[in-house]
């Protein structure tokens, strides 16, 4: 008889192993390509960010420039946009034209009936004036107080 010659495995992969690492490549490179491509995109999202806070920060710098007796007459609930929230405010400055909706809200901050310091008060001797984005709202607040 005849023995059978052995099989000797030659250089080079396999069907089966083919498979296998093209699978494990696959399930490898779509996160990293979903990453990339987040990647990406940071840097569009951190100009719109920067242009948006400076507009915030000019509004808010232009609003207190005003007399206080200006900002005094224009305080009203914490949460109601006062004249200065452009556009269409009675009282609100011109504003670069890349500048989104500002919400400006001017609130009487002191002593109210009940003694205590804080929102709503009655006193006419410190007002907290806050700007912001106003769509989404809220975004990139600046809060701060004002004496008279």
């Amino acid at each position: 008889m005849h023995a059978l010659p052995s099989r000797t495995r030659t250089a080079g992969m396999t069907l089966l192993e083919a498979v296998f690492a093209l699978l494990l490549l696959s399930v490898c490179l779509i996160p990293a390509a979903n990453a990339l491509r987040g990647a990406i995109n940071v840097p569009a999202d951190s100009a719109l960010a920067a242009r948006e806070l400076d507009c915030v920060s000019t509004l808010m710098d232009t609003v207190l420039a005003e007399h206080y007796a200006d900002l005094l007459s224009a305080a009203g609930a914490p949460d109601a946009p006062s004249a200065y929230s452009t556009p269409g405010g009675t009282r609100a400055p011109a504003m670069p034209a890349h500048c989104p909706a500002l919400t400006v809200t001017i609130t009487r901050y002191g002593v109210d009936s009940t003694r205590r310091i804080g929102l709503n008060g009655t006193g006419e001797h410190l007002l907290r004036v806050t700007a912001a984005l106003a769509a989404p709202a809220g975004r990139w607040p600046m809060t701060t107080l004002v004496a008279r």
